[in-house]
């Protein structure tokens, strides 16, 4: 599977994805959208086909591309096919020029290259600036560090350069705070801390990561750069829910105006953070004010539409029984026959040539249809 095929793929699941989203996102738990953001990434991502009678490309009897490498040039063509052994040879009529250097290789390429350097300039300078920050050791954060234990050290520190709390790293994950930060409401650091250790409990620094990996190589789709925002959008989601079952759904306002409080006023990027701040804040407030207690209705819902959508839209057609053997045709053959036991070739000209003589003629690896 090419890299066109799976970012068209991914671009019709990420459409379908965004509709649903639209239209159940106060219905179903949050979780239930980080988990199709995940079969979406795995589309774009992996090359796999996976053929299903349910798909919507069998529905709508889609037949995609069947690109085939012919030396150093794709070939693509839409007919039937012939075996393997086959593909080394073509008819005299076809002209034969000089392989031209890509071009598209090399401007998908430069853009990936651009789109991982910007990001990883940017995280750098991020990163380092906030290795300036200093620890914070007082009563409230010893007590909340010995009350919150995982396998990785978690810091709790804080910067001048940050208007809003945030987290970042993996393995050594840090909880960077405002240098303005009250330390005498408890009540607001319990919601944000909370927040922040759902964050790195959850391990979102690598689905942030992820998603810019998606990003950079589909940097070409704009479908791709819609799922990274309300990707993003959703793991704030899904942390909100979890915060409000965690403290109960009496805290709703309590929690959302320490949201507001803790708006920040971003002055640019920051890849691979987890920030507590303005994320489609009135989205938020919305589904926040809205939570309820997951139901066993609210989770079969949930359940049906992430099998739904997968069996519908991550799936490839379903080939036919009499074409499941079929291979790649090489490009300019329309289709075959046979007449009296013998196999002939219809080319695109309409010309036609039996396929003894055919499997006779000797393709140049450098010629292009």
């Amino acid at each position: 599977m090419s890299l066109l095929h799976m970012s068209f793929a991914g671009a019709v699941m990420i459409l379908a994805v965004t509709v649903i989203r639209a239209l159940v996102i106060y219905r179903v738990p949050k979780k239930t959208f980080m988990v199709l953001w995940g079969i979406t990434l795995a589309r774009l991502l992996i090359p796999f086909s996976a053929p299903s009678a349910f798909s919507i490309y069998t529905f709508f009897g889609k037949k995609e591309p069947i690109i085939s490498n012919v030396g150093d040039t794709a070939v693509t063509t839409l007919g039937p096919a012939i075996q393997e052994g086959q593909m080394t040879t073509a008819p005299n009529y076809i002209s034969h020029s000089e392989v031209a250097v890509p071009i598209w290789p090399i401007i998908w390429a430069i853009g990936a290259l651009i789109c991982a350097v910007v990001f990883s300039i940017t995280y750098w300078k991020c990163y380092k600036e906030f290795q300036t920050s200093l620890p914070i050791d007082n009563d409230f954060t010893r007590n909340w560090l010995s009350s919150h234990h995982i396998k990785r050290s978690i810091q709790i520190r804080q910067s001048e350069l940050v208007s809003a709390p945030l987290t970042f790293g993996i393995l050594r994950p840090v909880i960077l705070m405002p240098k303005t930060t009250d330390w005498n409401d408890e009540k607001t650091l319990q919601y944000v801390l909370a927040h922040e250790f759902v964050h790195i409990r959850r391990f979102d620094t690598i689905t942030k990561l992820i998603l810019l990996i998606a990003l950079c190589v589909h940097w070409f789709n704009p479908f791709v750069w819609v799922m990274y925002v309300l990707a993003n959008r959703d793991i704030e989601l899904s942390c909100d829910e979890t915060v409000l079952h965690l403290f109960g759904e009496n805290t709703k306002a309590s929690y959302a105006r320490t949201l507001i409080g803790m708006e920040e006023i971003k002055s640019g990027i920051t890849p691979l953070c987890n920030n507590f701040s303005k994320n489609a804040l009135e989205e938020r407030m919305t589904a926040i004010m809205k939570t309820k207690k997951s139901t066993v209705l609210s989770i079969a819902l949930a359940v049906l539409i992430v099998a739904g959508t997968a069996t519908a839209f991550a799936t490839s057609a379903k080939v036919e029984d009499d074409k499941a053997n079929s291979t790649t045709l090489m490009a300019g053959i329309e289709k075959t026959y046979t007449i009296d036991g013998k196999t002939y070739y219809e080319f695109w000209d309409g010309s036609t040539m039996e396929a003894v003589s055919y499997t006779h003629l000797t393709l140049p690896t450098t010629s292009r249809v």
